[in-house]
Formats: structure tokens, sequence, C-alpha cells
């Protein structure tokens, strides 16, 4: 993969066919958006619980009568906050992204105030920039996911890309388009 004079990424093969890609967008692995989904389901199952705890006990068969008639409502709210809250947590994963562009890394998070971080990374900024990385424990080695993060030494800070999928592709990628940034990797074990 190489960056041409106009900064936009070609992947050669053959000689005669180009992939031309302007930008890489890099999402938050798909295994935390399954965590929170299974949490969702989770809390919803303890809610009913608490609701029907009642039944076991020996109460008056008149509030049991009571409890249980009041179930197709509370069945009825917990399935539209369950929905909405599925929705949101959804959205929220879709609408958080990076975007790596030959120029800058642009941080887009946002449902409905969308807000936008950008670190230029090309010019005189790219030599700011001394150092990219890799954090990725044991769980990010057999999920594939894991924390990038470059330094960027005009403002003294590190920038960070929390828990991506595949952060070893998107290290190599960094790694062309910042060949003088020292590359520190702190894995767990390159192969499991």
């Amino acid at each position: 993969m190489d960056a041409n004079q106009s900064g936009v990424w070609t992947i050669n093969q053959d000689r005669e066919k180009k992939i031309v890609v302007t930008h890489v967008n890099v999402r938050q692995s798909i295994v935390f958006l399954i965590t929170k989904l299974i949490a969702l389901d989770a809390l919803a199952t303890f809610i009913a619980l608490v609701f029907f705890s009642p039944l076991a006990v020996p109460l008056s068969t008149e509030i049991k009568t009571q409890i249980v008639s009041y179930n197709i409502w509370y069945f009825g709210l917990l399935f539209f906050v369950k929905i909405i809250l599925t929705l949101f947590v959804v959205l929220e994963w879709l609408n958080e992204y990076y975007e790596i562009t030959p120029t800058k890394i642009v941080h887009r998070r946002g449902i409905i105030w969308c807000k936008e971080d950008v670190n230029d990374i090309s010019g005189e900024k790219s030599a700011r920039i001394t150092a990219i990385g890799i954090q990725q424990g044991v769980l990010g080695r057999i999920f594939n996911y894991g924390t990038l993060f470059f330094y960027d030494r005009g403002v003294y800070k590190y920038y960070y890309m929390y828990y991506i999928h595949n952060p070893l592709r998107y290290l190599e990628i960094l790694h062309h388009l910042l060949p003088n940034a020292d590359v520190e990797k702190d894995i767990v074990r390159e192969h499991i």
C-alpha cells in the first residue's frame, strides 16, 4: 500500500490494476457492541424477574392476580424501552469511528450532535508525531481488537483510537503514513 503525490492510497496488483482508497474508516470492535446488547438483555431479564418475584412469595390470591393483570402493560413498556435502548446502542456504535486519510486522522462521534476531533499528520505536523503504537491484551488477541495511539510532541499529548477491530492492520497503515515515527508494541503475544 503506497501513498502517491496526490495523497491517494493505491495497491498495486500486477502493475496494471489499481485500487484507489482515499480514506479508511475504523470502528470500535463489534465485540463491544455485542457485549452491550447482551448486557441490555440481562438487565431486561433481571427487571422481569424482580417484577414477578412476589409471585414466588406466599401472598394472597388477590395480590397475585393484580400483579399478573398488569403484565401486558409491564411487558409492553419493557419491550419499548428495550427497543429504544438497543437502537441507541447500535446507532452510537455506528456513528463513532475514526477516519484515516493520508493527511489527517479524524475522530467522529455523536448521533444528533456530531463531534469531530481532527489530528493533522501531513506536512510539518507529521514531524511532530514521534511515536505510534498498539496496546493489546489477551482478550484483544483472541477477539482481534486493541488500542492504537500516536504521540504528538507539538502538544505533548497521546491520542488514542480505543478498542478498534484489527489494530495491527491499521498500525501498518499509520506506519506507512508516518515512516519516521517510532513503533511501540505492547502485545501479550504476537501469535496465539
